[in-house]
């Protein structure tokens, strides 16, 4: 005995949902919000070949999720309120050792590594990793003699999230926004594809553009 075709869309939207059509979760309850939240339907003439029909469905919501999706409504992305609040949370595990002789601390991501900015006065206190917007975002922390702090934070994954505002400042070829954020003095700029942001209460913006200009042979841009 064949199956009841459905008359109305409601129970279309029923049976495909009973369809083992291995669709993603997220697909079949965006289908249950349709059946909860939508006017009772008109009634409309027996429906043929439903089973095509239903399959046709499916793939038009399956196209309207990935452009969702695609467009941001199904995902994230890291701004750079987030970015900055990472550098004034606390260290969550001990500072990283240096490089010796690289200039560098024993730590990186997707090979860009930390620097070690001891002959500038500032000491590595700690290190702590997030993930934030869909990406890990690794943080080191600095402190000097009279106590400031900065926090210098490495977003993981390319191309780098994309960042707007502020001044830009250029240093031997590289291009530096500064902003405030947060009553912070901010710095953010790219290495190798990946987007590092600097930034210290209290600390100023010519001092945090200093140390961005960190070089990887230990060198500062004038």
């Amino acid at each position: 005995m064949s199956e009841r075709r459905p008359k109305t869309e409601t129970e279309l939207l029923q049976q495909l949902r009973a369809i083992d059509a291995r669709a993603p979760q997220e697909l079949h309850d965006r289908i249950d919000v349709l059946l909860s939240g939508r006017a009772p339907a008109r009634r409309h003439p027996p429906l043929i070949g439903w089973q095509v029909a239903g399959g046709l469905a499916l793939a038009a919501a399956v196209a309207v999720l990935v452009l969702v999706i695609a467009a941001g409504g199904g995902g994230s992305r890291l701004t750079m309120h987030e970015a900055v609040a990472l550098t004034l949370r606390p260290s969550t595990a001990p500072a990283p050792a240096e490089d010796r002789g690289t200039g560098r601390l024993a730590v990186s991501v997707g090979g860009v590594a930390f620097p070690d900015w001891e002959d500038l006065g500032w000491r590595a206190t700690g290190v702590r990793t997030d993930r934030a917007g869909g990406r890990m975002v690794t943080t080191v922390f600095y402190a000097n003699a009279r106590g400031q702090r900065v926090g210098y934070a490495i977003v993981a994954g390319t191309p780098a999230p994309a960042v707007g505002g502020g001044a830009v400042s250029w240093r031997d070829g590289r291009r530096y926004r500064l902003l405030v954020q947060d009553a912070s003095h901010v710095v953010s700029w790219q290495r190798d594809g990946h987007l590092c942001v600097v930034s210290g209460r209290g600390v100023d913006s010519a001092t945090l553009l200093a140390l961005a200009g960190w070089q990887e042979d230990g060198r500062t841009a004038s």
